[in-house]
């Protein structure tokens, strides 16, 4: 797109309104002037044939008396009758003389001439036709206009009477050039009266050249149009015409004429002083108009530079534009504000850009620029990876602003380090010290950042788990040290001291996981045979039988080989698909539950969650669709969750429990006595069973310790009406304690290995009417550790 400048657009603007202003006045001008024109003309047609036929009626009152006087005489109609041509040659020649007729005659009732005085008039050839004589027999009278010898006359015809007509008296004026000249004069307009004879001849007595009458006659069917230029000056006429007189050969028409040059010439000359004068204006107007625009540009241009000025990030120079304008100072002076503000701002964003807002510490862009610039200069150096121990559950526990404010002033702790300090994300904070630090000062550090935490009468108190890199040991680039810090933290919140420096080793750990988290991936997404269901039986302590088992997942990879649950599990919850894995064991216990009822097997299966499936709303409305499809009860089913699971929240694990329960559901609550589960919540929580962790139960028999903790649970179960699962039971001594203690299920490799569905039905039969305590002998012996 083509830029303008302001002057030219100015020039364009008000040249062009100017410009437009006149054409359009013009325009309009002509328009009216032609109409006021065509009106003037058209009005002073019609007035001059008002006149013509009023001068023309006139001289016709003026013939017809003076024929009246002529016929009327007694003497002249004696001398008609007794043929006295004499007397009658004598009597039409004072006759005429008296009243200046052109022409005297009389004439015999068939036509012939009598007596005439114009020599004009042979008495041999009537210059009447007979229709005229007829007329004028019958009528007593008639007018016509007449052409003798080249030269019209007006003529009145009135018979002699004596007391019937006897002949017919022609009195008439001639119609001439003195006469045309006349009417011209009074009517101002141009007269032609024109004789049109049926053989094309005519004869013409005009104001007007002969040169002109082709004009003329061209004029009379045109109208005056808007489309005439102004600059044509010859031969232009605006006419009208109409009929005077008509016989069986010839017509007369009289065509006024109005001469268009003298009926424009006051119109062009207003047109032409409007012209000049708005050239005048143009040009007046085209230099204020250079004036104002230099006034105007001058400034703007000024200001134009220094908004480049402040566009490059120069704002140290003042703006100074004066101007005659307000508007101008105005700008310039929102200039100086605006210049201001952006300076302010851009500090403000450069602060933004490289600080989390929250803690006013570094973010990670601006820590990785200052890494990269310290690797630069190739001087080794430490970073410290902090990361905030369940500063999660401080956010859902307390609430968000307690947790920033946690934040904040933690961030006010870390920034009085020696170095430089960031946030990267949530709890995770770096700390890049000044020197190089030894374990015991990072711990003694650590001590003090962990400080009980004051916030508005709450007291939190925090713990770091600390990973640290070492620059160039243990790194070479800044993607590779963060990659680093985070597998050395992940590993400190595993150690009883919450603090791990990098090695390989941890690398290779890491990317096994990776490896593990791809594989797994793979696996959920295609139709697969790695992943499979086995069943631990469960028994029941009381009717020593087995109709409970508990599903448990196994990935046997083609790539990896055999992969604990304990690894990939975990894996699978950080990496925000474990709903995935739980789907797919729903719904293979529901194939193999239906191919069990179709066998008349009935045991209920036991299905892990976790606490991100119970906080999945889609979960239990799938459960249930996927149970009616299959005709299955719900009772068939049974889910257990862990007891650290369920104290994260608690109370929204309740409200999630419940509707598990209200559609018939067994909920157990997995590992217990490994959390830290409140009383007031066990009593609430809408469970039916407490499974007891497998870690009391493996040397149930040798520990003490693991035998009053049984005890207790069971106790505790019993004073809440639930039942109790003991896992982990290896041994028949375990088995006998547990049933005396009045433990209600057990499972464990004593009882049988979890086995493959289709094992299932062979090893209800074989252990079916297996006495699992021989003999009461038996029995009395464990009544010791009652």
């Amino acid at each position: 797109m083509i830029s303008r400048t302001l002057n030219h657009s100015i020039f364009k603007l008000v040249g062009g309104l100017l410009c437009f202003t006149t054409c359009a006045i013009l325009i309009a001008v002509w328009i009216a002037t032609t109409n006021h024109a065509r009106i003037q003309a058209t009005q002073g047609l019609d007035i001059g044939q008002s006149i013509f036929t009023q001068v023309l009626s006139t001289r016709e009152n003026q013939l017809y008396n003076s024929a009246f006087v002529l016929t009327a005489d007694y003497g002249f109609i004696q001398s008609v009758a007794s043929k006295d041509k004499a007397t009658i040659t004598s009597v039409l020649h004072n006759h005429g003389g008296r009243i200046s007729a052109d022409l005297m005659a009389l004439l015999s009732l068939d036509g012939n001439i009598i007596s005439s005085t114009s020599v004009s008039i042979d008495s041999k050839n009537p210059f009447l036709t007979k229709e005229l004589i007829k007329a004028a027999i019958v009528d007593g009278g008639a007018t016509t206009i007449l052409e003798i010898d080249k030269t019209l006359y007006q003529v009145i015809l009135l018979t002699v009477d004596a007391p019937v007509p006897i002949a017919i008296a022609a009195i008439g004026f001639e119609i001439n050039q003195a006469l045309i000249e006349e009417l011209a004069a009074i009517t101002k307009l141009h007269i032609t009266i024109e004789s049109r004879y049926a053989s094309g001849e005519k004869i013409a007595i005009s104001s007007l050249p002969d040169t002109q009458l082709d004009n003329v006659n061209k004029s009379v069917a045109q109208e005056i149009s808007i489309l005439r230029s102004p600059f044509e000056r010859a031969n232009r006429f605006f006419s009208k015409q109409f009929l005077l007189s008509e016989l069986k050969d010839r017509q007369v028409w009289i065509i006024l004429s109005e001469d268009l040059n003298s009926l424009f010439a006051e119109f062009n000359l207003l047109q032409v002083e409007i012209t000049f004068i708005t050239i005048l204006s143009i040009g007046l107007a085209l230099l204020l108009g250079a004036l104002f625009a230099k006034n105007l540009s001058r400034p703007l241009t000024n200001l134009s530079a220094m908004a480049q000025r402040i566009a490059r990030g120069d704002y140290q120079e003042s703006i100074d534009t004066q101007a005659n304008l307000l508007e101008i100072n105005n700008l310039a002076i929102a200039f100086s504000v605006m210049q201001e503000n952006v300076r302010h701002r851009e500090k403000k964003i450069q602060f933004q850009a490289s600080h989390d807002l929250l803690t006013n510490l570094y973010n990670r862009y601006q820590i990785t620029e200052i890494i990269q610039q310290k690797m630069s200069e190739k001087k080794p150096f430490q970073v410290f990876g902090m990361n905030i121990q369940g500063f999660r559950e401080i956010n859902d526990t307390f609430g968000y602003y307690i947790g920033d404010r946690c934040l904040q002033l933690l961030a006010d702790r870390f920034l009085e380090l020696e170095g430089h300090t960031a946030r990267l994300n949530g709890g995770e904070l770096l700390w890049l010290p000044e020197k190089i630090v030894e374990e015991t000062t990072a711990l003694e550090i650590r001590k003090r950042l962990e400080q009980p935490l004051k916030i508005d009468n709450t007291v939190i108190n925090v713990r770091f788990a600390i990973g640290v890199v070492r620059y160039p040991v243990d790194t070479e680039d800044a993607q590779a040290l963060f990659r680093h810090i985070s597998i050395a933290v992940d590993h400190a919140r595993q150690q009883e001291n919450l603090y791990q420096a990098y090695n390989r080793v941890l690398e290779n750990s890491y990317l096994y996981r990776l490896e593990v988290l791809n594989e797994l991936k793979q696996t959920l997404s295609t139709s697969q045979s790695e992943l499979a269901i086995y069943y631990q039986p469960k028994l029941n302590l009381h009717t020593r039988q087995v109709n409970k088992v508990e599903a448990l997942i196994r990935w046997n990879s083609k790539r990896l080989g055999f992969i604990s649950p304990e690894l990939f599990i975990p894996i699978a919850e950080q990496a925000g698909f474990i709903n995935q894995v739980t789907d797919w064991v729903i719904d293979r216990v529901i194939q193999d539950t239906c191919r069990w009822q179709r066998m008349g097997i009935n045991l209920q299966v036991a299905i892990n969650l976790s606490v991100h499936d119970v906080a999945n709303a889609n979960l239990l409305p799938g459960i249930v669709r996927r149970l009616e499809q299959a005709g299955l009860e719900n009772n068939l089913l049974a889910f257990e969750i862990t007891e650290s699971d369920l104290m994260k929240k608690p109370e929204k694990a309740i409200e999630q429990l419940q509707a598990f329960r209200a559609h018939g559901f067994s909920l157990a609550i997995d590992d217990f006595g490994t959390g830290y589960s409140s009383l007031a919540y066990l009593k609430n929580m809408p469970v039916s069973e407490l499974k007891l962790d497998k870690s009391f139960i493996l040397k149930l028999d040798q520990q003490t310790d693991d035998q009053s903790i049984v005890q207790t649970i069971i106790t505790l179960a019993r004073t809440f009406n639930l039942e109790t699962v003991a896992e982990g039971v290896e041994n028949e001594a375990a088995l006998r304690l547990l049933d005396h203690w009045g433990c209600d299920w057990i499972q464990g490799y004593f009882i049988s290995k979890p086995m493959a569905n289709d094992q299932i039905q062979h090893w209800l039969m074989a252990h079916n009417t297996a006495n699992w305590i021989n003999t009461e002998t038996e029995k009395e012996r464990y009544r010791q550790y009652a």
